[in-house]
């Protein structure tokens, strides 16, 4: 996915922590939009016809429809064609330079269509004429998958983290809860507030990662579904904190595209406690689930 993966475990052995391990390959293999034989891709070719997928596969797409329809339509998973026009259409780690094409960026009609889901055959159909991206929505399921994978093999304390997106469960390490330190954006790099859950999911996004030139000037990867185009706002990062990393990386995406007018109350909204940062280095949460950073460190959500 394009990002580095940690694992910390305790108990279940090393076994288990070899099989997560291959786990997290996997989902790389059935959803990178980047490999032309992956489920994902294979989805999207069939756009407008049912595609037989794995259960993982299914669970993703699954989710991302259960996204749609509790942030009604703030998150959108059917913009991957004004994503790759923009020039996002190779990997971020191969290393060549973006570039847009010469067409405008527009919200196709699709967009708004429903994703048809046959549970019991695993059979997943897009609308003609758009292409599912699995984006930080993959990235966080992945985090929850494996964690939910540990657990089963016997694991008693986890830390499973792929991209900023960290999930912990069981003991912490030290001390009665777990320090999960929230990076300053656009400072020095230090952190600007620990959040300290039992259990449960952190996760970041932030307009000021993967941005690159195009033919509309500096552009970044979170686009607005109402305009089709990477979004307008003041907020440069948002952390949020869910018992699910799926739904923490949902709430984020979402919030920073509303920008710091309406960020607190659709965190409030969703049910789901922040923290964002504005250009100007403003720093807000939506309840007292953060407090300033401190000198030690155990885990990071950049």
């Amino acid at each position: 996915m394009g990002s580095p993966c940690r694992l910390v475990v305790d108990g279940g052995g090393q076994d288990a922590i070899d099989a997560a391990k291959d786990l997290v390959d996997d989902l790389e293999r059935q959803w990178s939009r980047f490999h032309p034989t992956s489920e994902v891709s294979q989805v999207n070719a069939n756009a407008g016809h049912f595609s037989i997928v794995s259960r993982n596969t299914f669970e993703l797409v699954s989710r991302a429809v259960d996204a749609r329809l509790l942030t009604r339509g703030r998150f959108n998973p059917l913009m991957l064609g004004q994503l790759c026009a923009l020039g996002y259409d190779r990997s971020w780690q191969d290393g060549q330079p973006m570039a847009a094409r010469r067409h405008p960026i527009e919200r196709v009609p699709g967009c708004l269509e429903p994703i048809d889901l046959v549970p019991e055959a695993l059979a997943v159909r897009i609308p003609t004429g758009t292409a599912f991206d699995p984006g930080g929505i993959g990235k966080g399921l992945a985090v929850d998958i494996v964690t939910d994978f540990l657990l089963r093999q016997g694991a008693t304390t986890t830390s499973v983290e792929l991209g900023g997106d960290l999930r912990v469960t069981g003991d912490p390490w030290f001390g009665d809860t777990w320090r999960i330190g929230v990076a300053d954006p656009i400072g020095t790099g230090g952190e600007i507030a620990v959040f300290r859950p039992s259990e449960g999911a952190v996760a970041t996004s932030s307009r000021l990662r993967r941005r690159w030139l195009s033919e509309q000037g500096e552009v970044h990867h979170l686009l607005d579904p109402l305009t089709g185009a990477p979004a307008t706002t003041d907020v440069v990062a948002v952390t949020t904190c869910s018992a699910s990393a799926w739904w923490a990386e949902v709430v984020a995406k979402v919030v920073l595209i509303e920008g710091s007018f309406g960020a607190l109350a659709l965190l409030d909204a969703l049910g789901t406690p922040g923290l964002i940062v504005t250009a100007d280095g403003q720093v807000q949460t939506s309840a007292p689930v953060a407090e300033p950073a401190g000198r030690e460190r155990e885990a990071v959500s950049a």
